[in-house]
């Protein structure tokens, strides 16, 4: 005969047998399950988008034949386009040369197609001192070729209130070479982003 104390240890031992092979069961995933699950997406590389922007802009500057006067860089924050000195303007002129007109109307359909999008024109001069009745410093005839860059975005439809603009003289060089320092640039950003190091 089982004695009650043999009993309730049988018993006892079962209960411990029967929760441990539960709580291994659990722990083993149905292969059935883990096969159906989807692959972690990865994240975007670009998630901005600039990458489609830029490639969009290069079509467009190559179509228009001027892609060998525009320099194109960008990071994860902007997209900046370098017009070279040669085409924007005549030296100590801040009268726009047709090549640039059509430069800056094909920026402007870009930005039209892109509500999100904001834009800042700087312009930029060598340390060569000039001094004329409409431009007594590099800051003022720097200033007017930005502010004729926006001139002609505003005018290919591009609101006013998107716009920037900002003269810096020969203060922000990048080469040592004068004729790349004279420039003008164009820098596309997305509201409430912080100026980049693609601006320079």
């Amino acid at each position: 005969m089982i004695t009650l104390s043999d009993l309730t240890l049988l018993l006892l031992g079962f209960c411990v047998l029967w929760y441990v092979a539960g709580a291994r069961q659990a722990r083993t995933p149905d292969p059935a399950t883990v096969s159906a699950e989807k692959p972690p997406v990865a994240a975007s590389a670009d998630p901005a988008g600039w990458e489609e922007v830029r490639a969009e802009l290069s079509g467009l500057f190559t179509e228009a034949g001027v892609a060998a006067d525009v320099t194109i860089e960008s990071d994860a924050a902007e997209i900046v386009l370098t017009l070279k000195d040669s085409v924007p303007f005549k030296s100590g002129s801040a009268g726009l040369e047709p090549p640039t007109e059509a430069i800056i109307a094909r920026i402007a359909a870009v930005v039209l197609s892109r509500s999100d999008l904001s834009v800042e024109v700087s312009g930029h001069t060598d340390d060569v001192p000039i001094a004329t009745p409409n431009f007594p410093s590099n800051w003022e005839l720097s200033a007017a070729r930005a502010a004729r860059v926006a001139r002609h975005l505003i005018e290919n439809g591009v609101d006013p209130s998107r716009i920037r603009v900002l003269g810096y003289a020969d203060q922000r060089p990048r080469a040592a070479s004068r004729r790349e320092n004279r420039r003008v640039e164009i820098r596309l950003y997305r509201d409430g982003a912080g100026r980049g190091a693609a601006a320079g």
